[in-house]
């Protein structure tokens, strides 16, 4: 055997480096593509000769935060004492009396904070739902929150906590709209069904799509017969079908009980009976109305931690949604769209949408897309042209919802893999942009959840955090992420609140002493 001496080594290894150094140059950053699905990667140059790794964003204020949360964000038994009614000081300890507050303070105090935004900095287009929380918070009012928005939201999330806080602070319990039907639904709730339930929504790419357009404030409504609900060709046979509500496990002790239930449905063709048994005494009700909406109220003497509702028919008439509620207070609702960019509502029957919106006093409505465009974007025009068809989506509800303030979420920061690190996608900015411009064209608030995050290249410190705020998908924030999160955006929307309080006070003052 020959022996090499240590110059062949030394040139070997310069020749394997030369090819290496090569490669790095040649190969670009995104891969090359072969036949049979073969894609070869290689590090770049700088990362090969520097060992250069992205820098992750620094998160320390996110942390403590974090850590002066609770595990489980839940309000004491007295409160939920005073906010079901229960006792007489509801005006005294849940509801606080209008008061100056120094904002620049809390600006001040929470530097790390993400503000929402506007064009010009004129937050006019929130004193809507403003108005509405006075009205709740002092005459006792009731008014609802819808929070539309992708799978950052499913199963509650981010919604609970923001609807716990609304309520700890203007008054109100409950947990708001159901569907009817738990198909393909995360639940919020122990959320039970009947076999035989169907349910169309407007988002699914795939699936079960309604014969119309009827999808209400849920973009989805719920039948317990097959399609078409035409009375012509109604059968001999009556359909029984029944559904069942348990909130006594939910997250917040706020939304553990109701005293009110409301079925929103449309045209009736055949008569439906509605029976709802209460301890140990059963109630009946019927399904009834020719109009495209129609309601149906049940109240109770006292809060309810569970219900179940038995409707019989010949024809199942679409159900757009149940609604859990207390007397008065906030309601605010949850409708996760799983895989939707939120370029859906043009599919929503515009008078049905408002009809139901305006039954309900909706005085917000959040809108939080963006996530599910970013692995399929590849230039920046496409981002423009997304933001453009965002636009036109907001127009509609606007245009549905006139008395509400609108708020639209844009997406968190989300990683792919490049090499062995995750790194924010390359046009999550321009997408950024591209809805930020779209909320301030059509006059509406921006809050930037991705800048709230950290900014570029945030989510792996997320990941990695101790204990985990966002899970190992790089895309979706853990129950605590979710809770930080959502605290950041409760406390801007509370800051211009308390700004609006602030300049109401002034106004009275100036009334009374001219």
């Amino acid at each position: 055997m020959t022996e090499r001496g240590p110059g062949f080594i030394l040139v070997f290894m310069l020749m394997v480096t030369a090819v290496l150094i090569g490669l790095s140059l040649v190969v670009p950053d995104k891969g090359m593509q072969f036949a049979l699905d073969f894609e070869l990667k290689y590090p770049s140059f700088d990362r090969l000769v520097n060992n250069q790794s992205p820098e992750y964003a620094d998160i320390t204020s996110t942390i403590a935060l974090s850590d002066s949360l609770n595990e489980v964000d839940q309000i004491s038994d007295q409160e939920l004492e005073i906010a079901l009614g229960m006792v007489d000081t509801i005006d005294s300890v849940v509801v606080i009396r209008r008061k100056h507050v120094n904002v620049d303070s809390m600006r001040a105090a929470e530097k790390y904070l993400q503000h929402i935004e506007f064009k010009g900095g004129d937050a006019s287009s929130l004193y809507a739902f403003f108005e509405a929380l006075d009205d709740v918070a002092y005459k006792k009012g009731k008014t609802h929150v819808f929070h539309y928005g992708d799978s950052q939201i499913e199963g509650d999330r981010m919604t609970s906590y923001i609807r716990d806080r609304l309520q700890k602070r203007f008054g109100g319990y409950a947990i708001g709209m159901i569907p009817a039907s738990n198909i393909n639904q995360v639940k919020l709730l122990n959320h039970e069904n009947s076999e035989g339930w169907y349910r169309y929504p407007a988002f699914f790419k795939e699936g079960a799509e309604g014969e119309n357009s009827n999808y209400g404030a849920m973009a989805s409504y719920s039948t317990y017969t097959p399609y078409p609900t035409d009375s012509s060709l109604a059968k001999d046979s009556v359909y029984a079908a029944w559904v069942r509500y348990d909130t006594k496990k939910t997250i917040y002790n706020n939304t553990k009980k109701f005293k009110q239930v409301k079925i929103f449905h449309g045209p009736v063709y055949d008569a439906v009976r509605l029976t709802f048994p209460i301890y140990d005494t059963t109630f009946t009700d019927y399904l009834k109305g020719q109009k495209i909406l129609n309601t149906v109220s049940l109240d109770f003497d006292e809060p309810i931690d569970a219900v179940e509702l038995k409707f019989e028919s010949k024809i199942s008439p679409q159900i757009y949604g149940v609604s859990l509620e207390s007397p008065t207070g906030v309601q605010v609702n949850n409708v996760a769209m799983r895989g939707s960019s939120g370029t859906i509502f043009h599919k929503i029957d515009p008078a049905l949408f408002a009809a139901m919106h305006d039954e309900l006093n909706t005085s917000l409505i959040i809108l939080q897309y963006g996530g599910n465009v970013m692995p399929y974007m590849k230039d920046s025009a496409q981002a423009a042209q997304y933001g453009s068809r965002f636009y036109n989506q907001i127009r509609l509800v606007q245009k549905a919802c006139p008395n509400a303030s609108v708020i639209l979420i844009g997406p968190s920061d989300m990683s792919t893999k490049t090499e062995d690190f995750f790194e924010t996608y390359p046009l999550l900015e321009p997408v950024r942009d591209a809805l930020k411009k779209a909320a301030f064209k059509s006059g509406i608030g921006y809050w930037d959840m991705y800048a709230a995050m950290g900014g570029k290249n945030s989510m792996p410190s997320w990941v990695e955090a101790s204990p985990a705020l966002a899970g190992p998908d790089y895309t979706h924030f853990t129950p605590r992420g979710a809770r930080i999160i959502s605290e950041f955006f409760y406390k801007a929307l509370i800051i211009e609140y308390e700004t609006y309080n602030n300049s109401k006070l002034a106004n009275d003052d100036s009334s009374q002493h001219p």
